[in-house]
């Protein structure tokens, strides 16, 4: 449990000075049980409870995260509803924010207690990728990522083999707020700030639910106008307290086609699409977020005349969450998160499977 390491501490005898060394115990790992429980994702069963996961101990360069917090994604239905595949046989749950519970050697960047969150893409770190600060799109990492292929948060701890896909949570930064900001901030987060919105931007943005919310919070934070659509009540007077300049449930006449400079689209099915199209300006960017249809089509003719540019976005980089996690820090971005314990996962997955509530849930172990 301990590790000892020795510092010089000068003490005055009543004959000579003299050094002497001082041990002093730097904690390595807290109390920690062998086995745990968690939600495990095989193709052939679906998500199931297991009671008997082991609780691996970290090796040199790993860590043990104890969770504190995990939240629920739409991208979790995807998986186990819709066949995207992220591999077999893996602890989901990719939204995730804990303690240190135990460090292996030659971990230095971190140490028991320290609350961090978990950067999704989980990046190798010494590909070009990762060395350019773009860690997000590592193709070492594809089918690694933090519970979509590697295991995840729905589990009580989890063997962090690479430290540096970590971020500090800020003290008056919550736990469940943390792990809410890992995905439902930083994807708006990281799709806002790479179509360069700036104080003159004129933004639409097409769904005002988890994501939409909160990207109407970075939105304004950029400095930008906001627009958004959204066929929900809910989430229209929602999008009205979260800062919004307009709100609609459908674009009204008085605003022309080719009206804004940006178009974020979490919704993503053909329909969406195609309004952006219409009513992104010349030289504007489309940023598809959400994965509501699998395939879009657009008009390449308007697309080429009109020079408009459709930029993919995934999720985020290492630092983008720190970032994101200062925003949430100051106020900028107040992310609308509810609680459930974790073995209540399944009776929520089946409300958001009917869009039962807003905001984003996370659970506690």
């Amino acid at each position: 449990m301990f590790k000892s390491i020795s510092i010089l501490k000068s003490i005055k005898p009543t004959n000579s000075r003299i050094p002497h060394i001082l041990s002093i115990p730097l904690i390595r790992n807290m109390s920690i049980p062998s086995t745990q429980y968690g939600f495990v994702y095989t193709k052939q069963s679906g998500l199931n409870l297991q009671s008997d996961l082991p609780v691996h101990k970290p090796k040199a360069g790993q860590l043990l995260l104890k969770i504190d917090a995990v939240g629920l994604c739409h991208s979790d239905l995807h998986v186990i509803y819709e066949g995207l595949d992220c591999g077999d046989n893996y602890v989901m749950g990719h939204e995730i924010a804990g303690t240190v519970a135990a460090v292996g050697d030659d971990v230095n960047s971190y140490k028991v207690g320290d609350r961090v969150a978990c950067v999704g893409p989980n990046g190798c770190g010494g590909c070009k990728y990762c060395r350019g600060s773009i860690d997000n799109v590592c193709k070492r990492a594809f089918g690694d990522w933090f519970g979509l292929g590697y295991d995840g948060g729905y589990q009580q701890y989890l063997l962090v083999t690479r430290p540096r896909n970590l971020a500090l949570i800020p003290d008056n930064v919550s736990s469940d707020v943390a792990a809410a900001s890992t995905d439902a901030v930083l994807t708006p987060y990281h799709a806002i700030k790479m179509a360069k919105v700036s104080p003159t931007s004129n933004l639409l943005l097409i769904g005002a639910g988890g994501l939409g919310g909160n990207a109407i919070q970075v939105a304004k934070s950029f400095g930008a106008k906001v627009t958004v659509l959204d066929k929900k009540k809910e989430a229209r007077d929602q999008a009205k307290k979260l800062g919004a300049d307009e709100v609609y449930e459908s674009l009204p006449g008085s605003i022309s086609p080719g009206s804004f400079s940006a178009c974020f689209d979490f919704v993503s099915v053909q329909a969406t699409f195609d309004l952006c199209q219409k009513y992104v300006e010349p030289k504007g960017v489309i940023v598809p977020v959400g994965l509501g249809a699998p395939k879009l089509s657009f008009d390449l003719g308007d697309l080429a005349l009109r020079e408009i540019q459709v930029l993919g976005s995934f999720w985020g980089t290492t630092n983008d969450l720190d970032e994101v996690l200062q925003l949430v820090s100051e106020g900028k971005v107040k992310p609308v998160v509810q609680s459930a314990k974790l073995k209540e996962l399944p009776e929520y997955i089946e409300k958001l499977r009917k869009n039962a509530y807003e905001g984003r849930v996370v659970f506690n172990p």
